[in-house]
């Protein structure tokens, strides 16, 4: 990221968080199993779970007895180690940083599970760029889902293909799941049917909408905007999206690919 000081992303990304997301280790390039903590002699193998240009939580598992043991050392000096390689990066590059024990405790049900959280003293600057390097990814990306919005995709064998699709898609509605067909995707919208025996959907009704990708599986919080029950009893259903990154940054890739495939034609004049 050229030009851009680890200052000016201090200045202007402090206060926002990172949900560490399968993409979001993704695009950052974190190594799955290679985060651990070192408290006191010990050595800790944890899961990032928020990370911030201040401060990082962590998942790791713990028995009652643990987490009292290192409830002690709150307030300390603590050592996080992270491995990462990003995508222009041959070799994974082995990032140190100090910090300060701020809690641990267990994660709220999910008692073997501790949620750790450190303080940078201060942030490694490695880790500041790739953490910089994601706020400004997901910036570009909401100007996109505002540039694609109303950009309908068809989802047919063609460009299930092209975009990863796996033609698999859930409605959840009061933690209960439908699995729909969706046959129209833009960033902002999704268009699908639910089969007979869904739920019986009304506007305005607050969804999450699991969208199955090669890529990735991840949901979008949607709300209903419009519905038509069909004569065999199923609804057509039009739902408004969230910002996704995920989605935004898999149409974004379909987009380009499709801007610059060779046609046909183009292929018989040559």
């Amino acid at each position: 990221m050229a030009n851009t000081s680890t200052d000016d992303l201090y200045a202007q990304y402090h206060d926002q968080e990172i949900s560490v997301s399968p993409f979001a280790s993704a695009k950052m390039g974190l190594l799955p199993g290679q985060t651990s903590l070192r408290i006191d002699t010990y050595n800790i193998v944890c899961v990032p779970f928020k990370l911030s240009l201040t401060g990082a939580k962590l998942l790791a598992s713990f028995s009652r007895e643990e987490m009292v043991f290192f409830q002690r050392f709150v307030k300390g000096l603590v050592g996080l180690t992270v491995l990462l390689q990003p995508a222009a990066s041959p070799q994974p590059l082995k990032i140190f940083g100090r910090c300060v024990l701020k809690s641990v405790a267990p994660m709220p049900g999910r008692e073997a599970v501790g949620l750790i959280e450190v303080e940078w003293k201060p942030c490694p600057p490695d880790l500041t760029t790739m953490i910089g390097d994601y706020f400004m990814l997901s910036e570009r990306l909401k100007q996109e889902y505002e540039e694609y919005k109303g950009q309908n995709i068809a989802i047919n064998g063609d460009t299930s293909k092209q975009l990863g699709y796996n033609n698999f898609a859930e409605l959840i509605v009061d933690k209960n799941k439908t699995r729909v067909a969706v046959f129209l995707l833009a960033s902002d919208r999704a268009d699908f049917l639910v089969p007979v025996q869904g739920p019986e959907l009304t506007a305005n009704t607050p969804t999450l909408l699991k969208l199955y990708f090669r890529s990735f599986q991840f949901s979008i919080r949607a709300r209903i905007t419009d519905h038509l029950k069909l004569p065999n009893g199923a609804q057509k259903v039009r739902a408004s999206l969230e910002f996704s990154m995920e989605l935004v940054d898999i149409i974004e890739h379909y987009r380009f690919s499709e801007r610059f495939a060779t046609k046909p034609e183009d292929s018989a004049a040559t």
